[in-house]
């Protein structure tokens, strides 16, 4: 019944995506129907479906086997990671006792780092904070691992990096697609990278204070206008 169910959502969706495709191809080319490549008895190169109807073609041939693949990705990409992820996510000192974890929950990623010295980071790890109140500790992967000293904790901050860069595990890059999104619009389209990073600094990081006096004494003491305000 579930198979029959996914078959009929795949089999209504590309018909919609295909009526879209075979309209804006009236439009653009002034074309009726979209052509089916040709058919041979024997082909090995590329897809040869056995089919009637153009449609049906790229149903069987191309959006079927898509939508496989991206099913299977998608398992892929959360389905191993759900368990390492969450002990990834008890390294962050503000959630590092509410359970406990050891080496052997980040085997996935025992051909990076020393598993043996890895349990030993984590209780100096969970040890450092200790003295810290609830309010002081990190409490995202990106500030646990600018507040980790790589050289003390190597293997702690390699795994810190991978938790911050799984777009499911923080808002960062989320944030920063955003304010992308309202730096740089139509009345700043020719905007400079530079300016544009800056801006977008700004926007990302608007918890950091900047006060105006020093911002103008800074310019105020520079016969260059064109300065780095860092």
């Amino acid at each position: 019944m579930k198979l029959k169910t996914c078959e009929s959502i795949i089999n209504q969706t590309f018909k919609e995506i295909f009526e879209k495709a075979t309209n804006m191809l009236k439009l653009i080319d002034g074309e009726d129907q979209i052509k089916m490549p040709r058919l041979v008895g024997r082909q090995k190169n590329r897809n040869n479906v056995n089919v009637n109807s153009t449609e049906e073609y790229f149903r069987i041939a191309i959006a079927i086997p898509f939508y496989d693949d991206f099913i299977q990705q998608l398992k892929d990409r959360f389905s191993k990671h759900k368990t390492v992820l969450s002990s990834l996510y008890l390294l962050i000192p503000k959630m590092c006792y509410k359970a406990a974890i050891s080496a052997s929950d980040f085997n996935l990623y025992s051909d990076y780092i020393d598993m043996d010295l890895l349990q030993t980071e984590i209780k100096l790890w969970n040890r450092k904070w200790i003295s810290h109140s609830q309010d002081d500790r990190p409490s995202t992967a990106v500030e646990a691992l600018n507040n980790c000293n790589s050289d003390l904790f190597p293997c702690i901050y390699f795994l810190l990096k991978v938790l911050a860069a799984l777009p499911v595990s923080t808002a960062t890059p989320e944030r920063t697609f955003s304010t992308l999104k309202r730096t740089e619009t139509f009345l700043r389209n020719a905007i400079g990278q530079n300016r544009l990073n800056g801006l977008a600094l700004l926007s990302v990081h608007r918890n950091i204070k900047v006060d105006p006096e020093d911002v103008l004494n800074k310019f105020a003491l520079q016969k260059d206008r064109a300065i780095l305000l860092i």
